[in-house]
């Protein structure tokens, strides 16, 4: 399993008014109302400020201004109502990769080190230079990351324990 700048927790509180309206905003004015205040809290520091990364940064400034309002409301209520899972992660019996930019201001480091420390042999990956968008700041650090994890794997690893609140029982397979 690999998450990426994820949390078990519930959204902080301070978040959620600041959230509720640019979900307001973007639902009934479209969200190039608000991209600026959005894009500090998807892109990290280093992306934002490299010059180098000018046409990229309107890219992206573009691609969020373009997204469907109702959907934008819809993502950012689920995360705001989103219910933790921090008390039943330490279940998770799989090997897992938790990978997170040190730049990230959504979910920052500190989540991520709770999802290590609970998730037993999980291994913490922190990408430098990158925020909540680590794919798009700094794809080739991820990539290497995820790389590595996977390369690390047995390639005759099962699972020992088959119980049967682990599978999907799907009809005619």
């Amino acid at each position: 399993m690999i998450l990426l700048e994820t949390s078990a927790d519930p959204e902080p509180r301070e978040h959620v008014a600041k959230y509720r309206q640019l979900a307001f905003v973007a639902r009934w004015f479209g969200l190039g109302l608000v991209v600026d205040r959005v894009m500090p809290v998807m892109f990290g520091r280093t992306f934002l400020t490299d010059p180098a990364r000018t046409l990229e940064r309107r890219e992206w400034r573009h691609r969020m201004s373009g997204n469907h309002r109702l959907g934008v409301t819809r993502a950012t209520t689920g995360v705001i109502a989103r219910q933790g899972v921090y008390d039943e992660i330490d279940m998770i019996r799989v090997p897992t990769l938790i990978l997170v930019g040190d730049e990230d201001v959504a979910v920052p480091l500190v989540h991520s080190q709770r999802l290590h420390e609970r998730i037993v042999g999980s291994r913490l990956e922190v990408i430098p230079r990158a925020g909540h968008t680590s794919t798009v700041e700094e794809p080739t650090a991820v990539n290497v990351a995820i790389t590595t994890f996977l390369g690390s794997l047995s390639s005759t690893h099962e699972i020992e324990e088959k119980d049967e609140e682990s599978y999907i029982d799907i009809p005619g397979e």
